[in-house]
């Protein structure tokens, strides 16, 4: 049965790819040759990036008589390496001393860098792997 269906996908696809005519080959190449116009370079720097993550937090404040809301965005981020003395937190590096949003970066360690700002502080751990694909043992001597 297998073959059956197989053989006759074959045959109908060999009647149905001979139906181009060459006019019609031609309009299509000249529709992939013509030049296509992309975002422009000022458009992209515009755009947000869709890895960083941003938690959203609702504030109910009461200011005399009237209840206020407020949305507070904050951007969640990610210790992804360390190398040199510098961070690559959210995909770009960073040293000791930059601002990081509202945060500066006070402290690059091995392992963790410490963010403070004027309302808090943060320790971001370098994320670990959860497959690892090669494991390497020291065998006793």
């Amino acid at each position: 049965m297998k073959k059956v269906s197989i053989i006759s996908i074959l045959l109908s696809s060999l009647l149905f790819a001979g139906s181009l005519s060459s006019e019609e080959i031609t309009n299509m190449i000249a529709k992939i040759k013509e030049e296509r116009v992309g975002i422009s370079l000022a458009k992209l720097e515009m755009t947000e990036n869709p890895f960083i993550i941003h938690k959203k937090e609702k504030v109910v404040k009461s200011v005399g008589k009237e209840v206020v809301e407020e949305v507070r965005q904050e951007v969640e981020y990610t210790l992804h390496a360390i190398l040199n003395h510098a961070a690559f937190i959210n995909g770009k590096w960073y040293k000791k001393g930059d601002k990081l949003g509202l945060y500066q970066v006070v402290y690059i360690g091995k392992q963790s860098v410490d963010l403070t700002s004027e309302l808090a502080k943060k320790t971001l751990h370098i994320k670990k792997r959860k497959n690892k694909f090669m494991n390497l043992n020291k065998g006793k001597k």
